[in-house]
């Protein structure tokens, strides 16, 4: 009997012996939490990328890492986590309190990479919403080791915020331009002596930066311009019609409303210094041509016109009077709020009269002419709710849309629409496989694109 109840009982230490191996090995009962964004931060002020103890990344793909984000035309922060630090209920709280702590150290446009274990998830409030995501995605499927995806991440980043397409393409990333052209540039870059060298190109790098982002505020001030111009022409068009109604017509309110606009309209867009900033003047812009068309209406005796979104493939147009049914080249149709002689064309079987931008010489409808115009559109149509989703399907400014419309820095936010991940880097090539965070080589982002403010950090460049 004895020795029975001794079996049994070293049976249930072993039990409990073999519960408590369990436990300890468990990811969900040893993960610890995430450092606190202000020590991230602080962290970033000295290096891009930081690492967490316990991250899987070894010492050489820490210093990979490093340099690609040093080497980014935009900024681009990462910290790396122990793997199961972060999950699917935390990661969009966490992403939000690192937006606020960088953008209260003066860096409130950037683009952030959480590396939790082998899975990426990104966010930034430097691109469109739902971006930052797809190109994670894209990064983790086309490349087969973490360093390797990171530098593909980075490069697809820089790629998106100079408006170029080919940062959605399912090929490898990691070194663009590889071949004849990349062998030219390292040995430049091997002809660089020192700091001193180092120094060069990066500043140049960075000359080229600006030089893009001159090139887009020019163009799509230019843009803005016109459509304030326009505004102009028709009210001093209108004014002789005010004029014949009497008294009646200098007392219909939103003709002053729609004065104001114009002049509140041409002192914003002459304060406009970035591209993300011309959101709030054609905002202005849609207020007083809405104003301008109740004016007509009234001094002809005609209904008020409803409230509806400018139209849709001019907004110059001014409020659309119904939706009709139109489908871009090569794209899916779709509703779209159209002006009353657009509406006409589109069902009689012609071309509406599209508002066309200059893009690299050539015209291109706005809805196509890459992300400096994102604002601009947001400004005419962000106040219609989700009119914006299917508008956008199947266009440029739509796949830089994608995951909802929201613009980071007008409300949206890093936390907001973080629906899925953004794939896993995985062991043993299983890189992207099926994701983390939503399954399927899923992607999310935590609020897109745009820009919480301010602009570059004072003094320092980290």
């Amino acid at each position: 009997m004895t020795h029975s109840l001794r079996r049994a009982g070293a049976a249930i230490a072993a039990l409990i012996a073999g519960f408590i191996v369990v436990f300890a090995l468990s990811p969900a009962a040893n993960a610890a939490a995430p450092p606190d964004a202000q020590t991230v931060v602080s962290n970033w002020k000295k290096a891009p990328l930081y690492t967490v103890p316990g991250s899987p990344l070894t010492s050489d793909q820490q210093s990979e890492i490093n340099d690609a984000l040093k080497g980014a035309d935009t900024k681009v922060y990462a910290v790396a986590l122990p793997d199961g630090t972060v999950d699917k209920s935390s990661i969009g709280s966490y992403m939000s309190q690192l937006s606020s702590a960088l953008s209260d150290a003066g860096r409130p446009r950037a683009t952030i990479a959480v590396l939790d274990g082998m899975t990426l998830f990104a966010g930034s409030n430097a691109m469109p919403q739902g971006l930052a995501g797809q190109l994670a995605v894209r990064a983790t499927d086309a490349n087969s080791n973490v360093a390797d995806g990171m530098k593909d991440f980075v490069n697809r980043v820089d790629m998106a915020v100079a408006g170029d397409r080919n940062a959605l393409d399912n090929g490898s990333q990691a070194n663009p331009g590889a071949g004849g052209t990349a062998a030219l540039v390292g040995l430049g870059v091997l002809a660089l002596v020192g700091g001193g060298g180092y120094f060069l190109y990066s500043s140049n790098k960075k000359k080229k930066r600006a030089l893009q982002e001159a090139k887009d505020l020019a163009a799509v001030k230019q843009t803005v311009d016109e459509d304030v111009t326009k505004l102009g022409e028709e009210i001093t068009a209108l004014d002789t019609d005010v004029k014949l109604a009497g008294e009646g017509g200098q007392h219909i309110q939103e003709w002053q409303t729609a004065l104001d606009s114009y002049e509140k309209a041409k002192t914003q867009l002459a304060a406009v210094q970035r591209a993300d900033q011309v959101r709030e003047v054609t905002q202005t812009l849609e207020d007083g041509r809405y104003a301008l068309a109740v004016v007509k209406a009234k001094v002809s005796n005609e209904p008020v016109p409803e409230r509806r979104a400018p139209c849709f493939f001019n907004p110059q147009h001014g409020p659309s009077v119904r939706d009709v049914r139109w489908a871009p080249p090569g794209g899916a149709v779709r509703d779209v709020p159209a002006c009353r002689m657009d509406a006409e064309a589109v069902e009689r079987g012609f071309d509406p009269q599209m508002r066309e931008v200059m893009v690299d010489g050539q015209r291109r409808p706005y809805y196509d002419a890459g992300p400096a115009y994102t604002p601009y559109a947001y400004g005419y149509y962000g106040g219609f709710g989700d009119v914006m989703t299917g508008m956008f399907l199947g266009t440029m400014m739509g796949s830089m849309l994608s995951g909802g419309w929201g613009y980071g820095g007008y409300g949206a936010g890093y936390a907001e629409g973080y629906a899925d991940a953004g794939g896993d880097f995985g062991s043993g090539g299983d890189f992207g496989s099926g994701g983390d965070f939503g399954g399927g080589g899923g992607f999310g982002d935590f609020g897109g694109g745009g820009d919480f403010g301010g602009g570059d950090f004072g003094g320092g460049d980290w």
